[in-house]
């Protein structure tokens, strides 16, 4: 029997999906007692409804001791007893006269942290449709919509500091010398001067996947010192502005857009516009007004940016207007993102600029949620809660009556298909502003690059002619390459032998900077072999292309010129990004080189060439969205060049010139792309036309792995049959990746006809994705990634 609780029925997207709470097994004699959450309206405080951050299906009822009573509220935090720990980190999500069983059966809450409530009853509501849609549990909602300094509740901590005791040049040669014999304290020397000669020891560690006998050591070397320091919080706004800029007036275009939305946050209704505009189109500045209007209105506003999009360029962008401004983002200490969501709480802050976790902002008025680049696969979270936060914003912005704008210039086809059948209404920007054209866009076809050669050149004689022209004319030139270090693999050229890592079902990519072979999943690292492993054959081809091999190619071609690399090794320490961009802003680099972190939220007028390496590496991916981030990651890339009175040019190149995603990116064609992808995914039921979950099976033993994700599969396909709502079980499979960190992987994936279908099926499926103590089971609605 399926237990539902009495919530009206919500759609995200493609269907309904009713707010429901499986049922709970019997208490343990051993535990406190175990109950459904959602009975918050009784006003007696003498049992509290106890959400914890484990990943069970219910909540735990609580004693209040009498010298609590009166200080513990429903959305509060709490510490509890549980199983032999003393001190728990809980939430009350609902106070009640009495408990199912004897008060003396009962355990106390130790301690009430909160006198008023850190959730609303909205965020309540919020964080119990996340539990219950992307199989959670409440705990672990809640857990996740508080920043973890305001669950620690510290605004002046001290922290462990790792600290260099010699210059960067020196600790990176100590690393090169020990790297054989200590691969993980090579890793933290060289990490940390990267990092500016000190960082906290748990980012440290973090940074480098290492653990602290490392530090300890060398420590104990004589190369790190480790200091208590006391952190307190600071403005992460590096210029507030002394007073607001005045807006530019409105294209055409951009005022149908400011109608369409100011009217709907004039009605108070939840609603949702797809602002569909061209890059450089004036998408910011519609966001820009739209909240200033809201602000009269007496509300605040929300504005998620992917986090590599957000740039200081987008805060100097927010800050000359609103001088009541927050910003939350990973990079911002404890400490400040302490101080920023006290500001947003207490109502000092109107907007809130972030990232992801921002969509959690506890303004006390959400009138308008902004999400920019709405198709950034970014806002998918991939750790419990698997949340996407456009879609929790969705629905948040429907509990609160809020509107909501969907930004990008290259809707996911999810949104686009949203607006083809009416559930959302789309606003277009088809002109750039100032009347500039959309930069043309050359396809270089590699293959012919490479015939008759015998060599293949990382730079085409075409790219390089583009170049030169562009920075002989003191113009600059941006080189886009989603892969980091120097090769992407090695290999032997006689047996074929490719070198992989040890723990992981991935080839080892070469970084030249460190004379190392890394795997981008687990951190391990070695030497490369000066012979193959295999055949004994001396000399080891490294193939495939990184950002590291396309710098040492422009520093070749173009001596004379100042090139920085952009990407996740060259911008570990905390300012890095923002001084690279400034660098390259104000002419002292000519030639800025990076991965997807370039790609999007940059606007220098001076770029007249936009170089794309590789243009298919995302197509090569086993995955249905391969083609549409491919369309969407050379869209946004050739959006950076043409934004000045020089205009700007891009050079594509690819071994698959005639492949739809690039050709539709070629001429600039949104509409021909999803012309070409929509009956696809129609035909394959693949969404926009259904909804997903991936299911994963992961342990050490492969032979466990194999069983249980096999009688799984088996037992979910009789599930599916009995439902009769035309839900579909693919594999299990081995997963693309079929091992990383040591654990063997195989995923199943369901192929559900809407949003319903799937919170029906996980709710009856919750028994069975309990696997053995050696298997863990991870459960991924609406993936975005199939690795």
């Amino acid at each position: 029997m399926r237990l539902t609780v009495a919530e009206p029925t919500v759609r995200i997207g493609g269907g309904a999906s009713p707010l429901a709470l499986p049922a709970s097994p019997l208490p343990s004699p051993h535990e406190p007692h175990m109950t459904q959450g959602s009975q918050t309206d009784t006003p007696a405080d003498r049992v509290a409804s106890v959400a914890l951050n484990l990943p069970l299906d219910r909540t735990f009822d609580y004693l209040v001791p009498q010298s609590l009573r009166g200080q513990v509220v429903v959305g509060g935090r709490v510490r509890v007893p549980f199983g032999k720990r003393l001190q728990v980190l809980g939430y009350c999500v609902g106070l009640k006269a009495s408990s199912e069983v004897p008060e003396a059966g009962l355990k106390a809450i130790s301690r009430s942290l909160d006198k008023e409530p850190v959730f609303t009853p909205l965020m309540l509501k919020l964080a119990r449709w996340m539990a219950q849609y992307y199989r959670c549990s409440l705990g672990e909602a809640l857990h996740a919509a508080l920043p973890s300094a305001v669950r620690k509740g510290r605004e002046r901590r001290k922290v462990r500091f790792a600290c260099l005791r010699l210059p960067g040049e020196e600790a990176e040669r100590i690393a090169d010398e020990i790297f054989d014999k200590s691969p993980a304290q090579s890793k933290i020397l060289r990490t940390l001067a990267l990092m500016g000669g000190e960082a906290p020891a748990a980012e440290l560690k973090k940074a480098t996947a290492t653990s602290q006998p490392s530090l300890n050591a060398l420590e104990k070397r004589g190369y790190l010192k480790s200091e208590m320091r006391l952190v307190e919080s600071e403005d992460p706004l590096p210029h507030p502005p002394t007073s607001p800029q005045q807006p530019p007036r409105l294209t055409p275009e951009q005022h149908r857009a400011y109608d369409v939305i100011t009217e709907g946050m004039s009605r108070g209704r939840f609603d949702v516009v797809l602002l569909h505009g061209i890059t450089s189109s004036g998408k910011t500045e519609v966001y820009l007004q739209c909240i200033a209007e809201l602000l009269r209105l007496g509300k605040q506003a929300i504005v998620l940016v992917p986090e590599i999009s957000l740039t200081p360029q987008t805060v100097r962008h927010f800050g000359s207007r609103f001088a009541r401004l927050a910003v939350l983002h990973s990079r911002l200490t404890e400490a400040e993102r302490l101080r920023q969501w006290h500001r947003i709480r207490s109502g000092e802050a109107d907007v809130v600029v972030g990232a992801r976790s921002a969509i959690f902002a506890p303004v006390p008025a959400l009138g308008l949620l902004v999400i920019d680049e709405e198709h950034e696969n970014s806002f998918k979270q991939d750790t419990v809660p698997r949340y996407h936060a456009r879609d929790v914003g969705i629905m948040r912005a429907r509990f609160d009556d809020a509107l909501v704008v969907l930004g990008s210039a290259t809707p996911s086809l999810e949104s686009y298909h949203n607006y083809q059948v009416g559930k959302y209404t789309r606003v277009m920007l088809t002109s750039r502003i100032g009347g500039h054209p959309l930069p043309p866009v050359e396809v270089v076809n590699m293959s012919e690059e490479w015939a008759g050669r015998g060599r293949l050149r990382v730079i085409s004689r075409r790219l390089e002619s583009r170049m030169r022209e562009s920075l002989e004319r003191g113009e600059q030139v941006i080189l886009f390459i989603n892969r980091r270090g120097f090769s992407t693999f090695i290999h032997c050229p006689r047996c074929g032998y490719a070198l992989k890592c040890l723990r992981c079902d991935i080839t080892l990519n070469y970084h030249q900077k460190i004379n190392a072979l890394v795997c981008h999943y687990c951190g391990f690292e070695r030497r490369p072999p000066s012979s193959c492993p295999e055949c004994g054959l001396e000399q080891m081809h490294f193939s495939g292309t990184g950002t590291e091999r396309v710098e040492a190619a422009v520093r070749e071609l173009f001596p004379e010129r100042t090139a920085t690399r952009m990407d996740s090794d060259t911008t570990k320490a905390r300012q890095a990004h923002r001084d690279k961009l400034e660098a390259f802003r104000t002419g002292r680099a000519d030639i800025l080189i990076g991965t997807q972190m370039i790609a999007k939220g940059l606007d220098f007028p001076n770029v007249t060439t936009v170089g794309v390496v590789n243009a298919d590496v995302a197509l090569h991916l086993p995955d249905f969205r391969s083609r549409e981030r491919t369309f969407q990651l050379l869209a946004q890339v050739a959006g950076r060049t043409g934004r000045g009175p020089a205009g700007g040019r891009v050079i594509v190149q690819t071994f698959m010139a005639q492949d739809p995603s690039i050709q539709a990116a070629a001429h600039h064609d949104y509409e021909a792309f999803a012309r070409h992808e929509l009956p696809l995914r129609r035909e394959l039921r693949y969404p926009p036309y259904g909804r997903m979950v991936r299911i994963i099976c992961r342990g050490r033993k492969a032979e466990a792995v194999e069983q249980f994700a096999s009688s799984l599969g088996t037992a979910l396909r009789r599930l599916c049959e009995q439902l009769g709502d035309g839900a579909q079980v693919l594999g299990p499979a081995p997963a693309p990746i079929s091992q990383i960190r040591g654990r063997h992987r195989r995923h199943l994936l369901i192929k559900c006809p809407n949003s319903r279908s799937v919170a029906d099926l996980m709710q009856d499926a919750a028994g069975m994705l309990k696997g053995p103590a050696s298997v863990k089971v991870v459960v991924d609605v609406d993936p975005q990634s199939m690795l």
